[in-house]
């Protein structure tokens, strides 16, 4: 049984009533199929990090000691000895401008040295200091191209109190040293600590892979191989009032399709990311289902075939071949037949029939729109008194030609719950009320491109 469920040859009651104007060598018997759209496939999710996490990581990687060096030289014969230690845990706060703000407690302890010749003596005089501190730190974070975090607007508002001193009349001012000190630091501590915890590549790559993985889909009549193709990543991050770092993550790609296994080379991986706004919570993928014309006809053969199509009381059409190919936009079906007739001789013919395939949700079947169709035989059926004879022969093609569907469909919508729980680093993502349609047919040089959509909601829940 076929897994996508399609009634292949459901004929429009219009089609009965219809000209067989089919014209098997006009323009249209020439025209190409029609180009294949992009299997296209989106994911965008909202991740909120809250504050909290970030702070605590910042301080378990923090040393008590942040820096300790001695005899830094300040000019006109003073030197100092410096000694920064962490005095309490770092906090993180988001500010009304889009800025985080860092609360640090440190303690600062050193000395001051002077050591110079006045008047050919030596001077030498030292002065300790020791000063508890509360520096307030702002910075902006940015998303490189690479998926790591970078640093913008990073500056020391204030320290809690004034770091200048007097030392034999020398007014010493202690900040700008401290301050490029401190600047470093956090620096290297915001990139290598908390912010690079948080590896948005792996969570992207992670989510993009547990569905746009190699897929082997074998619908019953073709088999093939679905991947993704992944073409465009953007993220947008912003501070929110309840203190949590917003990442808006959109992802856009590709579907593609072959009958062999895609290789490890032909599987891209995440292009560079871009810092763009991102809106929604959603899921859409679109899988290009095939089904080849050679299959469809053996399967009509296998059904049709040596099954008396029974038209009057002494004519039975037996069905010999079965041949499908594409029709410009629409599809031709061809078959082949003799017609037995009681104390006659048995006639052969041909059966045209054009029409372009649509899916028909209220049906959950796939239809024949805009219908021709046309009879070649010597004289049996030929004139206009026998047309009701030639609708016998659509519907008994009708009601013979059909590929069961709706379980099919449902049991790919089961497929896409039982994945639809991930589990990447920090968060547990979930689909939300998953959808499986038809969303297109479309005719192609060797048979059917079956557009299946499955579109969901996405629940993104902190788990770290």
């Amino acid at each position: 049984m076929p897994r996508y469920s399609l009634i292949i040859i459901t004929i429009l009651f219009a089609a009965f009533t219809s000209c067989s104007s089919l014209k098997l060598n006009g323009p249209e018997a020439q025209a190409p199929p029609p180009e294949l759209p992009k299997a296209a496939m989106s994911i965008h999710l909202g991740l909120e990090i809250p504050l909290s996490y970030l702070q605590g990581r910042i301080n378990e990687s923090l040393n008590e000691k942040l820096f300790n060096e001695e005899g830094l030289d300040l000019g006109n014969g003073l030197f100092a000895d410096v000694d920064l230690k962490k005095n309490g845990n770092l906090s993180l706060a988001a500010t009304d401008d889009g800025k985080l703000l860092v609360g640090l407690p440190v303690y600062l302890d050193g000395k001051v040295r002077l050591e110079k010749r006045i008047f050919g003596q030596k001077i030498s005089s030292a002065i300790p200091f020791q000063e508890k501190l509360s520096p307030q730190i702002s910075f902006i974070p940015q998303i490189n191209s690479d998926y790591s975090f970078g640093i913008e607007e990073l500056d020391i508002l204030s320290w809690g109190k004034s770091l200048q001193y007097d030392l034999l009349g020398f007014n010493i001012d202690f900040e700008p040293l401290v301050k490029n000190k401190m600047i470093g630091l956090m620096e290297d501590q915001l990139l290598t600590g908390s912010l690079k915890s948080v590896d948005i590549k792996s969570i992207a790559n992670d989510f993009w892979s547990t569905f746009g993985k190699p897929r082997y889909l074998d619908n019953g009549l073709s088999a093939s191989y679905l991947y993704s193709h992944p073409e465009k990543i953007a993220i947008q991050d912003e501070f929110t009032k309840d203190q949590k770092l917003m990442l808006n993550i959109g992802l856009e790609g590709e579907i593609l399709r072959q009958t062999d296994r895609p290789l490890a080379t032909q599987l891209a991986t995440l292009p560079p990311v871009t810092q763009e706004e991102v809106e929604g919570n959603d899921f859409n993928l679109t899988l290009p289902i095939y089904i080849g014309f050679e299959e469809m006809a053996t399967l009509l053969e296998k059904q049709l075939k040596d099954s008396l199509i029974k038209v009057d009381k002494k004519t039975m059409l037996l069905p010999q071949a079965f041949n499908l190919r594409h029709f410009g936009e629409r599809t031709l079906i061809t078959m082949e037949f003799i017609g037995k007739r009681t104390g006659k001789k048995d006639l052969y013919g041909i059966f045209y029939l054009a029409g372009k395939p649509v899916y028909d949700p209220q049906l959950q079947a796939l239809v024949l729109d805009e219908v021709d169709f046309k009879l070649v035989t010597k004289s049996f059926l030929a004139n206009t008194t026998n047309w009701m004879k030639r609708r016998k022969i659509l519907k008994a093609i009708q009601k013979k030609a059909i590929f069961p569907v709706e379980e099919q469909l449902e049991k790919a919508r089961a497929t896409l719950l039982k994945e639809s729980q991930v589990k990447l680093s920090l968060f547990a993502i979930s689909l939300q009320s998953p959808e499986i349609f038809i969303d297109g047919i479309y005719p192609s040089t060797t048979g059917l491109d079956i557009y299946v959509r499955a579109v969901a909601g996405v629940k993104a829940q902190w788990n770290p």
